[in-house]
Parts: structure tokens; sequence; C-alpha cells
């Protein structure tokens, strides 16, 4: 990509427990580092208009929310609003490695990117301790910003912090772009274990994101995919999903760019 690509990256901070604010911490100094890696990249932290949360180096931009969880099109759309030419979006507990500039091509519109999960991290500057690379879901979105421009409309009102709006998200990308699933070797996204209650309860929030993913016919291509080849890869000792199928990016292209 060229080498003067401006660049917004941005994250969704609210009020937190103490937990995930020792988690946010290390993402926000990632992306720190990563701004010093790279001079056209500006951050950003999208809240609700009704927070006031500011972080140094860091612009703040507001949108309206219903309820406590924003939709994650409507955070996108603020991004996309920006003076840049790539819009990044990442879940506020996701540490980014700067090796994530080096995947950007020219004429890639999309990124759909996994995790890969890590029994724990105090320090971005310790070894990392890789449990598995979570290629069952997305905690990175990247769109020209574009090409977002011109199909949001495909975007459904999603929660963020809920279940399968990544993954719905995942196959709208897929199929109507140009795109590169950044699921492979060398992982650019990290995630320090913690417990979950995204999947627990059901409230609103997670009836709205589950109605939404068992009305989406192309979801089928992604239960295929997942259960068929991502969850196949062959682990690396302990790390769980590590290894690519040999034929892996072929599988990709006849399954979402229809190439026999």
């Amino acid at each position: 990509m060229d080498m003067n690509t401006k660049i917004a990256i941005g994250i969704n901070s609210y009020k937190q427990e103490a937990d995930l604010e020792k988690r946010e911490a290390l993402c926000l100094e990632s992306l720190r580092r990563c701004r010093g890696k790279n001079p056209h990249v500006t951050l950003y932290n999208v809240i609700s208009d009704q927070d006031n949360i500011d972080f140094d180096e860091f612009e703040t931009l507001k949108i309206k929310q219903d309820g406590k969880l924003p939709y994650v099109n409507k955070i996108i759309d603020k991004l996309a609003g920006t003076d840049n030419d790539l819009i990044v979006f990442l879940n506020n507990d996701i540490v980014l490695n700067a090796s994530f500039f080096k995947q950007l091509e020219d004429n890639i519109e999309s990124y759909p990117t996994s995790r890969v999960h890590l029994h724990s991290l105090d320090s971005l500057d310790e070894d990392l301790k890789l449990q598995s690379y979570s290629v069952h879901g997305f905690d990175l979105f990247a769109f020209k910003k574009s090409w977002w421009l011109s199909n949001n409309y495909l975007f459904p009102d999603m929660y963020l912090g809920k279940p399968y709006w990544d993954t719905v998200y995942f196959i709208k990308s897929v199929l109507n772009s140009n795109f590169k699933i950044l699921n492979k070797q060398p992982p650019v996204i990290f995630h320090p274990e913690h417990s979950s209650e995204s999947m627990e309860g059901n409230d609103r929030y997670k009836v709205n994101n589950e109605k939404i993913a068992s009305s989406t016919p192309e979801m089928g291509k992604w239960w295929h995919f997942v259960q068929n080849v991502l969850l196949k890869r062959p682990s690396a000792g302990e790390i769980l999903w590590w290894t690519p199928l040999e034929n892996e990016i072929e599988i990709e292209n006849q399954l979402f760019r229809n190439e026999n």
C-alpha cells in the first residue's frame, strides 16, 4: 500500500471494571506504538455522546447510542467521516502489532482479522504466551474508506460486545469486496485471556444480534468455512488452530470469490 496512505485506527471505550481497564491500557499502548512507527496513522476513541472519556494521543469522536451498547456500523461510519483513506476498528482489549501495516495492499478493500489468544499478558515487552489462533471470530476490521462508504448499507445494526456481529460482518465483507483475511502467519492482533459474559443472558442486545445472524442466508457459507476448514487446522504443539491448511487460500477463493 502507498506509504502515504492515511489510516484511522479506532476503538470504543466505555466505563468498565478493573480487569478490562488493564487490558484496555495494553491496547492503547500498542496503538500508540503503532502510531510511532507510521506517521500517517491517527488514533480515535469513538464513544457515546453521553460519555466523557479522553486518552492521550487519541482524538475523541462521539456517536448517538441506543442504550448501553453501540452499533458497530455506526462506529465505523464515524471513522469513515474522518480525513483518512483506510479505516480500522478493533475491540478495546486487543493488542495490535505494527506488522499489520506490512499486510496492507493497494487493491484490497477489506481485512477481517482474527486474534491470537494469550494465556496472559501484563506488559507489551514480555514474551507472548500463545494459547490458540481464535479463527472462529474477528476482533479487527479494516476497510478502504471509499469501499465502506459505498457499501455500508450491507452491514446491519448489530451491537458491539454481543455474539455474531463479527461473523455477520465477516461474511458481508468477503462476499462483497476484494478481501484479505488476516488469520494466518504472522498474526497481527493478540488478546489476553479473560472470562466473557457476551454469550450469557438473553438481553435485547444479544437477541437483536442473534435474530440478524439467523436471518442472514449467507451465514451458511461462514458455518461451512469455520467447521470444515478453520477448525480443521492442525495445532503447533499446544497452540490450537495455528497452522493454515495447505489449500486454505484456494478454499477461500472458491467459497467467497466463486473461483473454481
